[in-house]
């Protein structure tokens, strides 16, 4: 009887350690978000794009193709390390359409935010993505990044 007693005691201990152990905390929502910029949901393997605060427009010496924020959608800061970090703008299909059809793949364009030049911009191929570099990337490129998404 007495060694029924402590099997009994020893099952309901390791049931009462497993179901205390299965047992999961919820996970409470943050209080406010990092920044007053609104986020956008983007995959692990694809760079962090985010909304502008200000104008942003990608022109030539001739023409201006996308201003604003229907045109201009979102960017991100590219790369880890000061020689690779990179700004990239992503146009929306319509703009990236005329853009691919109207201007030059090698042209000389760039991008401004509120008439100020951040730099020379390179179109990808089926011109979606602007991309701009700066001499000294970390930097230049934090800066503007801060900048551009009105919280610095």
């Amino acid at each position: 009887m007495k060694k029924i007693i402590a099997l009994l005691l020893i099952a309901f201990t390791v049931s009462a350690f497993a179901a205390c152990s299965a047992k999961h905390e919820e996970t409470q929502p943050a209080s406010a978000a990092p920044t007053v910029s609104p986020y956008i949901a983007t995959p692990v393997d694809e760079p962090e794009w985010t909304y502008a605060d200000g104008v942003l427009k990608l022109e030539d010496s001739k023409f201006i193709y996308a201003e604003g924020s229907d045109d201009i959608i979102c960017f991100a800061i590219v790369g880890a390390d000061k020689d690779d970090m990179e700004l990239r703008f992503m146009l929306s299909d319509e703009k990236a359409a005329m853009t691919k059809e109207q201007g030059s793949k090698d042209g000389n364009y760039y991008i401004t935010f509120n008439g100020e030049m951040i730099g020379k911009a390179t179109l990808s191929d089926d011109c979606k993505i602007a991309t701009v570099t700066a001499a000294d990337a970390q930097g230049d490129i934090t800066e503007l990044a801060t900048k551009i998404r009105g919280v610095g």
